[in-house]
């Protein structure tokens, strides 16, 4: 009965690792780029006093969406992944874990994810039922467009007009704004992303902007990165942000840029760690926002 149970244990164990590296609860960065951008728009709308609640239901529901957005990107491409260094060891592509065990639970938490959007108003739910067809497709953009990354990041940022939505009871120009600016953010740090798996994509044909663009990348990733911080600081202007905000929007657009130019000129493949300073950009713009409440 012991060796059962342990057996039994080690089972679950098993299971509950690749369940857990399924959703990428190791690669923290994907839900941070989800939930900061939903968070600003929260502190932006809501000038006098911050709404925990409602920070914190975008905080899970990011991580909902997010994970759910990772099962459903693995199953469609499970046939790529297992042709790439970086993504052959992924649940699904080493065959640890079965299609269906996967379907299963991507049917969860999009179960879970329209349950949290059920208690929103009926601006938002709309939105969500607007962006979820798009979730489904977004694994499908790579294969046909030398554009995936402004596709992603048009679905992306869904989470911008809903959070606003919730906090105001509609969305205005303003949002608008907003999710443009999260749109250039997007479409830097996922290019950059790109980069990593270039040489990969380009033998078995998968197809991004880090190649369509390789040749002028250093102006891109540039255009992308100032044009953020440029409609950023037209939002934070029009909302009286304080200074402290500009200090941080600014700063860290300039070190990304550095780093990425001192990596490909060292012809560096440690784009990864780039794009994970995105993260640590997200959080200090949250934190400039937060002490305009003070």
């Amino acid at each position: 009965q012991n060796i059962f149970q342990i057996f039994m244990f080690k089972y679950i164990l098993y299971y509950l690792k690749n369940f857990l590296i399924l959703i990428r609860i190791n690669k923290p960065t994907g839900i941070m780029l989800l939930m900061f951008p939903a968070i600003w728009s929260i502190l932006i709308v809501l000038k006098e006093e911050i709404d925990i609640y409602l920070i914190f239901l975008f905080a899970y529901g990011s991580f909902i969406m997010r994970s759910a957005g990772c099962i459903i990107n693995d199953i469609i491409d499970i046939k790529f992944d297992k042709n790439v260094k970086r993504t052959k060891s992924r649940p699904l592509a080493s065959e640890n874990l079965e299609i269906t065990d996967a379907i299963i639970l991507f049917i969860i938490f999009i179960s879970i994810g329209l349950s949290i959007l059920l208690t929103l108003n009926s601006t938002c739910i709309l939105l969500g039922l607007i962006v979820f067809p798009l979730i489904l497709i977004y694994p499908l953009m790579k294969r046909y467009t030398n554009l995936p990354q402004i596709f992603l990041a048009i679905v992306f940022n869904f989470s911008v007009l809903i959070s606003w939505a919730a906090a105001k009871g509609e969305f205005d120009y303003q949002s608008l704004l907003l999710y443009l600016t999260c749109f250039f953010w997007t479409l830097g740090y996922d290019t950059i992303y790109a980069c990593q798996d270039k040489e990969d994509d380009k033998k078995i044909g998968v197809k991004s902007l880090a190649i369509y663009l390789e040749k002028n990348i250093n102006f891109w990733i540039s255009f992308f990165y100032l044009s953020f911080v440029i409609v950023f600081s037209l939002v934070g202007i029009l909302n009286n942000i304080n200074f402290i905000f500009f200090i941080f929007l600014l700063s860290f657009a300039l070190k990304i840029m550095y780093d990425f130019f001192k990596t490909r000129k060292l012809k560096s493949k440690n784009f990864i760690k780039i794009f994970q300073v995105n993260s640590w950009y997200g959080f200090f713009i949250t934190i400039g926002l937060f002490l305009n409440y003070i």
